[in-house]
């Protein structure tokens, strides 16, 4: 009720939480796509930042929400954004959450698979670090590479070759 009267009331769509949130972004991250209807239908700007730089496709990459993020792309939300302070995209953020569907989805409509987040990690790294085995095989599949061992770790390294 209370983000009905804010649309209503013409109250500030792009305002911020305690946390640096606005409306928008908390949708994307619980999965809400009739709130992200409802405030982008009065306005509300998709490609809204957080104080960390993210942006709503972020926060549904990262939570898994890939009827969100799908809404969110047809809308003109950059799947290769990384103007953030982590220079983290939508695809980091999926594969290391092990969002299958997610990363997919992004790859579909052309996440770059060899970005670099700003340790120098590819969404496949950080699947790997954290031994999302299904994302990493799906990462692999679409052309992406296995990152050196002096970037990666030895383990790791290891693990992601021997899948090919």
């Amino acid at each position: 009720m209370q983000l009905k009267r804010l649309v209503a009331t013409h109250g500030d769509l792009d305002a911020r939480d305690e946390a640096g949130e606005t409306a928008l972004t908390l949708a994307a991250l619980g999965g809400n796509l009739h709130a992200l209807e409802l405030l982008a239908g009065a306005g509300a700007d998709i490609q809204d930042r957080n104080e960390g730089g993210l942006t709503p496709l972020h926060a549904a990459a990262y939570a898994g929400h890939a009827d969100v993020a799908s809404w969110l792309i047809a809308r003109g939300a950059d799947v290769n954004d990384v103007q953030n302070f982590y220079r983290t995209s939508p695809l980091h953020l999926a594969a290391e959450e092990g969002r299958k569907d997610v990363v997919e989805l992004l790859l579909a409509h052309g996440a770059r698979i060899e970005a670099t987040e700003r340790n120098g990690y590819t969404p496949l790294t950080q699947a790997g670090w954290r031994e999302h085995w299904d994302i990493a095989d799906t990462l692999l599949d679409a052309g992406a590479h296995c990152q050196p061992a002096d970037i990666s770790g030895d383990w790791l390294f290891e693990a992601c070759t021997k899948r090919r």
